[in-house]
């Protein structure tokens, strides 16, 4: 507990700081953004009738036909932009607000996030030659490394959290000033949609620390550790459009495990990620519990890769 505690003491650094406020700035612009869209949405679906002279029909039947078929269809746009506008204000409720902030996090920015914290709390360790002298006062290099993940770990928990408390805050401001209608959510389903999504994205972080643990043991310096950790989730991406390799990658287990909507269904006006938009939406993303397992293992053989560099490596600065 001293050595994870001595970790986190050195993440109390200004670019840890940086990274946070930048996370929460960021969550909150984009519900800025997600709500005057919705409110513009809602303006869009006012839409009147058409006369007879500008569907340039005769008065008469085919002219009612025409109108009762357009308003028919202004409807259901009506309806689906309600629905959507509702929604956004749901994600902006102060409780659920955490499902939007947990699943950002789970995603590309929570993952660039944590390739920034581990550049200078991994990376930093062997540009700034201190490793050294960690390993003289702790001999089980191990610890080191259990160490270094779990601090990462509840630096990327403490990310949802203080997203989470930024939309919290502001979230509600935001509705009203868009004029949203109320979602008429109940606590409990907030609470469950918020805590679901929270304690789901903890696992994926847990995956992103053990990249950037494992992109540091590799490149030994700061800048290669933030590099190597976008460059690998980013090819994680990538991965899932080869033929054959879709249901079997990284970046579709955590769509799996998180339950992402699949490809341009997960668009919307507030998005809750900035991941499964970039993945094929052929075919049915896998399910909790294979994205469960797919996770668990990519931490896994990353953490035990890092542990075997490590223990390998001559530290000599």
């Amino acid at each position: 507990m001293r050595l994870l505690r001595a970790e986190l003491t050195k993440l109390h650094r200004p670019l840890s700081w940086t990274v946070l406020v930048t996370m929460a700035v960021f969550c909150v612009v984009l519900a800025v953004g997600g709500a005057s869209n919705a409110h513009a949405g809602l303006g869009d679906a006012d839409q009147p009738v058409a006369s007879c002279a500008q569907l340039r029909l005769p008065a008469g039947p085919a002219c009612d036909q025409a109108q009762r078929l357009q308003r028919q269809q202004i409807d259901a746009a009506r309806s689906r932009l309600v629905a959507a506008a509702t929604h956004t204000a749901a994600q902006l409720d102060p409780v659920a607000a955490g499902a939007e902030a947990a699943g950002l996090m789970a995603s590309l920015p929570g993952a660039v996030a944590i390739a920034l914290l581990a550049g200078g709390h991994v990376g930093g360790e062997w540009s700034g030659r201190t490793l050294k002298n960690l390993l003289t006062q702790r001999g089980h290099r191990w610890q080191v490394l259990a160490a270094k993940l779990a601090s990462l770990w509840i630096a990327g928990a403490g990310l949802v959290v203080a997203c989470w408390a930024a939309l919290a805050i502001c979230g509600p401001i935001i509705r009203r000033v868009n004029h949203l209608p109320d979602p008429h959510q109940s606590l409990g389903h907030a609470a469950s949609w918020a805590g679901s999504q929270a304690g789901r994205s903890l696992l994926v972080l847990a995956a992103f620390a053990a990249i950037g643990l494992l992109a540091g043991m590799i490149t030994r310096g700061s800048i290669g550790t933030m590099a190597a950790t976008m460059v690998t989730v980013l090819a994680m991406l990538i991965a899932t459009v080869l033929p054959g390799l879709g249901e079997w990658t990284p970046a579709t287990w955590v769509q799996g495990w998180m339950g992402f909507a699949a490809g341009q269904a997960s668009i919307t006006s507030l998005p809750d990620n900035y991941w499964s938009r970039f993945l094929s939406s052929h075919g049915t993303p896998p399910g909790h519990v294979f994205g469960l397992a797919g996770v668990c293992a990519l931490v896994v053989v990353c953490v035990l890769v890092s542990l075997r560099l490590f223990t390998r490596t001559d530290v000599t600065g």
